[in-house]
């Protein structure tokens, strides 16, 4: 991309964007023409610029950070988070577009920490941070487990519309919980069933936690391998040295007293003192007779954690509808503003993550897209948030809030689109869209990728998780959305690229992702998240103006959750 460098330069002349003229005849254009490269590159350039010092939760940086979203919301003509279910609402100043986030940090003290996993024969050998990674979330300063048994419950799934139960009635209470990673792979009758090899949310690990709370057990330990993770053990092997964040509210995360994950060998290890292999426990989790098996090994621990209280703050701006009834709905866009921060300990000279892919990138289209429907001459018909999350990279904290302390009651969010790492190296002949076949937010972008007006010359395509294993959709904000029953989307890059690319883009995203070298370089061309944008924008419009509510396909995991939330409607 040869006028990379110009964008320097346009990164400051657009620090406030140009006011929105209305043209009567040509509203809807005129409101897309303010999705433009250039004001997508500028944005992602100052939120990702040294100045904010890496966005990390809590701090300083980020502080910068939400600052500068609200004189955009501001700028753009938006309205406060109270506007809505008032009339009228008397602005004052930008704090009113702030929704403060209490949070705990908990961070455990390695040196008078033990863990020890026994049997009647041996001490299970294992090297903290190494080959066995654990913490405490149980929110207290110390915590102590005495001979627990250590209990393998397969992959830990209730699922009744799979009429599937690994855990088959068993008392869990004080025992800690051994699972495997990733959801059962089982076929029956010719039909796949948890989707196949693309994840559920049974697959991730923050459902084996919470499955953990559920029953009471005083512990979770996860086997990891690479296959069944998507990813290899130094992605966790670390998390128990970091500090971990969690909501200060009640009801919410998972509070266990230890949390864990162990390698390959050390999970091998354990089955051989059971007289099986590690395959073996696979083989035996993925049948619906399994049952929950003592292991033979008793958990000692003592952990002891470093607890502070912190607030951060997610953004909120608000175009009210016009429609008398439907006004009183609420479609939410939303992307993670905040990042790693900065680590003085580094090597080198950069210490800071400034995160432009991630999010900063994302952010700038949540900004873009604020703009665009501010412009139109004529309101949709529903209301339409724009959220700025805090905490994505401490645990999807902020959009977690968001849906537990909801600005209006929670059956009136209708519908979450979710901007996170979006397309940055130019434009391709699809769009990501994870979780477009999972509700009807799906058939309204296939509809607006269809319009003939775009003049492509090219067919445009909607496709949903290239990698489906990796079970993205659970692992961004829209995931807290969808929980709770509201249909959701995940837009991020397509992967079919017009001009072919001068490297991989796989490989570019393995060596900047959450690096210091997450930054704005010449192979940035976002003339890709341009036409995304516009084309979300589009689709976006229909729902927020069509008479039905957007819902989810029958069959989805999240359906009866939407059938609660909404029932009456």
């Amino acid at each position: 991309m040869e006028n990379w460098k110009k964008y320097l330069l346009l990164g400051f002349i657009f620090l406030t964007p140009i006011s929105c003229e209305y043209d009567p005849e040509n509203s809807y254009h005129f409101a897309e023409s303010q999705i433009t490269d250039e004001s997508l590159l500028s944005n992602t350039m100052i939120l990702a610029s040294d100045h904010m010092e890496g966005r990390g939760t809590g701090t300083l940086g980020e502080d910068k950070a939400a600052l500068y979203i609200a004189e955009q919301f501001i700028d753009a003509g938006l309205e406060p988070l109270g506007v809505l279910g008032t009339e009228t609402f008397a602005k004052t100043d930008f704090q009113d577009y702030f929704q403060t986030v209490s949070l705990l940090g908990m961070k455990k003290v390695a040196q008078t920490s033990q863990l020890e996993i026994k049997n009647d024969k041996e001490i299970l050998a294992y090297e903290a941070g190494k080959s066995l990674a654990y913490w405490s979330s149980a929110q207290e300063p110390m915590i102590e487990i005495e001979a627990a048994p250590l209990i393998f419950v397969g992959y830990g799934v209730e699922a009744p519309e799979y009429n599937w139960d690994d855990l088959k009635g068993f008392d869990l209470k004080g025992k800690v919980l051994l699972f495997l990673n990733d959801d059962p792979p089982v076929e029956e009758a010719g039909v796949e069933l948890f989707a196949g090899k693309e994840r559920t949310y049974y697959g991730r690990w923050t459902y084996k936690f919470e499955q953990a709370m559920k029953h009471g057990a005083d512990g979770a330990l996860v086997i990891h391998t690479t296959e069944s993770a998507s990813y290899p053990f130094s992605v966790v092997q670390h998390s128990g040295v970091v500090e971990n964040f969690a909501l200060d509210l009640p009801n919410t995360d998972y509070r266990i007293k230890l949390l864990g994950w162990i390698d390959r060998e050390r999970s091998e290890a354990i089955a051989s003192s059971m007289g099986r292999t590690l395959q073996d426990l696979f083989l035996a989790a993925s049948s619906r007779n399994f049952q929950p098996i003592d292991t033979g090994y008793r958990v000692t621990a003592l952990i002891n954690t470093h607890i502070r209280s912190l607030e951060s703050k997610n953004v909120v701006g608000v175009l009210k509808g016009q429609d008398t009834i439907l006004k009183n709905q609420l479609i939410v866009f939303s992307a993670h503003y905040d990042h790693m921060g900065t680590n003085l300990e580094l090597d080198g000279d950069d210490k800071v993550f400034n995160g432009a892919w991630d999010n900063a990138s994302g952010t700038a289209c949540l900004l873009t897209l604020a703009r665009a429907f501010s412009c139109l001459s004529e309101r949709p018909r529903r209301s339409v948030a724009f959220l700025a999350c805090t905490g994505e990279e401490k645990g999807l904290l902020g959009s977690s809030w968001f849906v537990s302390r909801p600005p209006l009651p929670l059956n009136k969010i209708v519908a979450n689109y979710n901007i996170d790492m979006p397309q940055i190296f130019g434009v391709t002949t699809d769009i990501g869209a994870i979780g477009f076949d999972m509700n009807t937010l799906g058939d309204d972008l296939k509809r607006a990728a269809r319009w003939k007006g775009w003049r492509y010359p090219y067919p445009l395509q909607i496709v949903g998780d290239t990698d489906p294993s990796a079970g993205r959709f659970y692992r961004s904000d829209q995931i807290n959305f969808a929980k709770k029953g509201i249909p959701s989307l995940f837009i991020g890059p397509g992967t079919n690229y017009i001009e072919p690319l001068s490297f991989d883009p796989d490989q570019y995203r393995r060596e900047h992702y959450h690096q210091v070298s997450d930054e704005v370089n010449e192979y940035w061309n976002l003339k890709g998240a341009e036409r995304d944008m516009r084309v979300l924008f589009r689709a976006a419009l229909r729902t927020c103006n069509k008479n039905e509510m957007p819902r989810w396909v029958d069959g989805s995991e999240f359906e009866l959750a939407w059938e609660d939330l909404y029932k009456g409607f």
